[in-house]
């Protein structure tokens, strides 16, 4: 009985030693390399004049036709320079680069060949560029972000963004989050925000005034525990 158990017990082995490892299909991580994500609008593009001169799809102001955005970016989006000099300084440094925006995805892959030409590197839709877009509470009618299950999915370790989902998502993703000011135009333009409208009179959806905003811009720290990264945009001559 022995020599059997001997006997089964070197097969084992000979047999554990003879198969192939099981080798994981993830790439393992690059120590000292950083995977770092960016919102598109009022982050790396100021894109206000797209939106404004996009065609609306019904009577809601928000419900604009998102093919038409996604395919003029290069004749009505800026790029926000000083982020572009960040991105240039992490792509080149050897750190990964992601795009993730809440825009619906037709025509998402012009989005990618414009950002490619403005930015020097490969933007390909579904490798580095993705788009998430928000979801509604069947109940509430509520529309919430999603994109905290892509900050997840790509193992990011920063995500900067300036809205509130944004920082939202990179915080239910347990990543650091950075708030890219908007350019004060956009703050006009846009009230669904945590300052609102500061612009307009105060009334509920502008429930904070100028002198809270420009406090908020010096504070190192953002409602959410964000950090605050402060930007000075200056629009390219020619650019209407």
């Amino acid at each position: 009985m022995r020599s059997i158990n001997l006997l089964v017990l070197t097969v084992t082995v000979l047999l554990t030693a003879c198969t192939t490892p099981k080798v994981s299909s993830d790439p393992k991580p690059v120590l000292g390399q950083l995977k770092v994500g960016f919102d598109i609008d009022d982050t790396v593009l100021f894109s206000r004049d797209n939106f404004l001169k996009a065609p609306h799809m019904s009577d809601d102001p928000d419900h604009v036709d998102f093919g038409w955005v996604n395919m003029h970016d290069s004749l009505y989006s800026v790029v926000i320079q000083p982020i572009a000099d960040l991105i240039g300084f992490l792509h080149s440094g050897g750190h990964e680069v992601y795009f993730i925006t809440a825009r619906p995805g037709t025509n998402g892959e012009t989005v990618g060949r414009f950002l490619t030409s403005k930015l020097g590197f490969p933007i390909v839709l579904g490798d580095n560029l993705f788009f998430s877009t928000k979801k509604k509470d069947p109940f509430s009618g509520q529309r919430f972000t999603t994109k905290h299950e892509l900050i997840s999915k790509l193992g990011l370790h920063i995500f900067y963004g300036d809205s509130d989902t944004d920082m939202i998502a990179a915080s239910v993703a347990g990543v650091r989050g950075v708030r890219v000011v908007r350019d004060a135009r956009s703050v006009e333009a846009y009230s669904k925000n945590y300052f609102g409208n500061t612009r307009s009179e105060f009334e509920p959806k502008a429930p904070f005034s100028e002198e809270l905003y420009q406090k908020f811009l010096s504070s190192g720290v953002g409602p959410y525990g964000e950090t605050i990264y402060p930007i000075y945009f200056v629009e390219p001559a020619g650019t209407d």
